[in-house]
């Protein structure tokens, strides 16, 4: 299915927090209490929790945060216990991932927040710009990937079978530039970009890799990354240490938080 999507709006600067890396600790027993608890979040998000934790900490709650560099092993993190929590996925990305698994992690909560994907390139001004054979960089997992195709054919530059809900380069009908697709973890998308004439990413992440040279060609429109995109919390099935949980839901909805995501990231962000 097609969404409706728009040209993209100027990369935005922010300003990136430094945040100090807390050692993870074990799960829903630290402290024996249920009031310290250990948390994954990616690189991105880490500003984000370290600022919810400071309102859990005036309830009485220390929340650490773990940074993460692989969905995998953060979401295995979770599953086993060594974590309480993680923030960095959407639906969709859970749902792949416990169809490859076998897992039974579960959301908890609303969506909270998101990030729009971006097609981006330093090598050419405009989509129409790309070469015959363009090296097009995409994310390597099914939901990322289905995503960012979908992105690419709802503004023309290919076309995409009719009625699949994860389309995947096997399901691309017509490419009129003949583009070649290079697979990459959503991790290594910086690191694969200067061998590539464009890609598909978050807009953080684009942020992130500070390169003034950047152009954004495609945006998703917040239709799309609104129903999409939405970041949730993940715990295991059964986790019952909850309540401190509830208060960083019940803060993440609330206008501070919503005011400092805006100020913070100049849009790059957005809540519901």
């Amino acid at each position: 299915m097609r969404n409706p999507l728009r040209r993209a709006i100027p990369l935005f600067t922010v300003v990136a927090l430094a945040v100090s890396l807390v050692a993870c600790s074990s799960g829903s027993d630290s402290g024996g209490d249920g009031k310290t608890v250990t948390i994954g979040v990616l690189a991105r998000e880490e500003p984000d929790l370290t600022f919810v934790a400071e309102h859990l900490a005036e309830q009485g709650y220390t929340m650490k945060v773990q940074v993460f560099d692989d969905n995998i092993a953060m979401n295995r993190a979770t599953e086993d216990g060594s974590i309480d929590a993680n923030f960095f996925q959407n639906a969709n990305y859970l749902k792949s991932y416990k169809d490859s698994n076998g897992s039974s992690l579960v959301t908890y909560g609303p969506w909270l927040q998101t990030t729009a994907v971006q097609f981006v390139s330093s090598k050419h001004g405009s989509a129409d710009a790309l070469p015959n054979g363009a090296r097009i960089g995409i994310a390597n997992d099914s939901a990322n990937r289905a995503r960012e195709l979908q992105l690419l054919a709802a503004n023309g530059l290919i076309e995409l079978a009719e009625g699949v809900e994860a389309p995947t380069v096997l399901d691309v009908t017509a490419n009129p530039k003949n583009l070649r697709w290079v697979e990459v973890n959503p991790r290594s998308k910086a690191a694969a970009f200067p061998d590539l004439d464009a890609m598909t990413a978050p807009s953080i992440t684009v942020h992130l890799m500070k390169d003034p040279s950047i152009k954004a060609l495609y945006e998703e429109t917040p239709e799309v990354y609104g129903t999409y995109g939405g970041t949730l919390w993940v715990v295991k099935e059964g986790y019952e240490n909850t309540a401190w949980l509830d208060v960083a839901v019940s803060f993440m909805q609330s206008a501070d938080y919503k005011t400092w995501i805006a100020n913070t990231y100049k849009g790059l962000k957005k809540t519901p």
